[in-house]
């Protein structure tokens, strides 16, 4: 008898799965070396230019990484991957030249992979499973982060308050994990070889062709629902600049207290993203409608106490008082920073909530795995276009207290934009593809699900009919 597996290989969850543990070892690390502060160095701003010189190359590639996965498939994942190792690699090296170097190529890699990772991840799953994919996935993908701060944080502690950079011997683990992580890409099925619970394929498609892909992606520019999550996005990667590079690497905390500080920061992204996925998809609260609208409410809320509560916090240093001799940075064991931990903790839970919900959102608009991946790359175009200027505003040594109030404005804009979209959500999506292999005409997804032309245009009047009424009585 031959060895039979536990799980079926070609189901959507487990290939969510796999992508997860795939970001578990390379952007999972480089979250965790990054929320380290300055990426472990005592001066960050070697690291901001490397972060700004990434987030221009991957708002470049964000937008071509979508026909670029279309077109190749789950391959570009490999070399994808790889880049993340050979930024890492950079630190082993004195020259901030070679690293902001390879930070543009890290933009590049970044790019292709997480537009496949939310063509994946927003298209697999049945339409009732979307919040638990988001779940799998950021759950696993973060605790890559969670290990990856854990590595710093042994490596540190009994630095106590004297060191101020990490040990070489971090850098190469992380290396060793992103290396791992790059070759597991290769597992990884093809989209029309992953097969639903009902035997349908998650992907009718032929791989697609430039000419389609680039009418496809000028359309996205003028789709009235992307253009308003448009703040939604800008905000989704401002604030960490802020959190990782301020708050904790401003030289408030110790290197101890930056490494335990990045390690709950991450534990608490796994909590955030299990408890709001699972919730995202609870039918209990109502239609995908209700559920965007409570959704988009709690994070508002959360949000606007997290930064009031930052305030009180950015109150007590700014960029030249941590400078002056003598300073005393806050340690683990000083009385006040059970208090600081905590907030930095819910600035943990709120990113994962705040990416999942913008994940889920999307998800609602498609099941089709060519267009779930333009969206993911538009929103990803936008929130590393918005990533390079954060970089720079705290390059140029803005006022810590100005950069919440920007985090602050950003954010809070972009959730109350977000409410009119979330009016518009249908309960269930209906839509026509194209490019399919077997050479057919276009047929129309219900649902995620292949339905006759004839019986597609009855659904799709349907739903434009049940929203009108809808819209009328609200």
């Amino acid at each position: 008898m031959g060895f039979k597996l536990p799980f079926r290989y070609n189901d959507p969850n487990f290939q969510v799965f796999l992508v997860g543990f795939i970001c578990f070892c390379c952007p999972g690390m480089f979250n965790a070396l990054n929320g380290m502060g300055g990426a472990g160095q005592s001066d960050p701003k070697t690291t901001n230019d490397a972060n700004t010189a990434l987030a221009v190359t991957f708002t470049v590639c964000s937008l071509i990484g979508a026909p670029v996965f279309n077109i190749f498939g789950h391959r570009i994942l490999v070399p994808a991957s790889l880049a993340y190792l050979l930024y890492v690699g950079s630190y082993l090296t004195t020259s901030p030249a070679f690293t902001i170097a390879t930070g543009a190529i890290l933009g590049i890699g970044a790019g292709f992979l997480w537009t496949a990772q939310a063509g994946i991840m927003m298209s697999y799953p049945d339409e009732k499973d979307k919040g638990k994919a988001f779940s799998i996935f950021w759950m696993v993908f973060n605790l890559g982060a969670t290990v990856g701060a854990a590595i710093p944080l042994g490596n540190n502690f009994s630095s106590g308050t004297g060191e101020n950079t990490v040990k070489i011997g971090t850098y190469i683990g992380f290396m060793c994990i992103m290396g791992f992580g790059a070759f597991l890409s290769l597992a990884l099925l093809p989209a029309h070889k992953v097969i639903r619970a009902n035997g349908s394929p998650v992907s009718l498609h032929k791989f697609s062709n430039w000419k389609r892909e680039a009418v496809e992606i000028f359309r996205l520019f003028l789709d009235w629902k992307m253009i308003c999550l448009i703040p939604l996005f800008a905000g989704s990667n401002w604030f960490y600049t802020y959190q990782f590079q301020v708050y904790n690497g401003g030289g408030f905390f110790s290197l101890r207290a930056r490494s335990l500080n990045n390690l709950l920061y991450w534990l608490c992204q796994i909590i955030g993203a299990g408890v709001f996925g699972w919730l995202l998809d609870w039918s209990r609260l109502g239609n995908r409608k209700s559920r965007a609208i409570l959704g988009n409410t709690f994070i508002l809320a959360l949000l606007c106490a997290s930064w009031i509560g930052c305030i009180f916090v950015q109150k007590k240093f700014t960029f030249e008082s941590v400078k002056v001799e003598g300073f005393v940075q806050e340690d683990i064991y000083s009385p006040e920073y059970a208090g600081y931990i905590i907030l930095y903790c819910v600035f943990g839970f709120v990113d994962a909530i705040y990416q999942g919900f913008i994940y889920w959102l999307l998800g609602t608009m498609t099941n089709d795995t060519e267009r779930a991946a333009r969206y993911g790359g538009f929103y990803k175009t936008i929130q590393n276009a918005f990533s390079a200027v954060s970089s720079q505003v705290d390059a140029i040594h803005t006022p810590f207290m100005t950069q919440v109030y920007i985090n602050f404005a950003i954010e809070g804009v972009g959730l109350l934009l977000t409410y009119i979209v979330c009016f518009k959500v249908a309960d269930v999506t209906v839509e026509h593809v194209d490019n399919l292999i077997d050479g057919h005409n276009p047929e129309v997804l219900v649902g995620g699900q292949v339905e006759t032309i004839e019986e597609g245009h009855k659904n799709l009047k349907y739903e434009h009919e049940k929203n009108y009424a809808l819209s009328e009585t609200s």
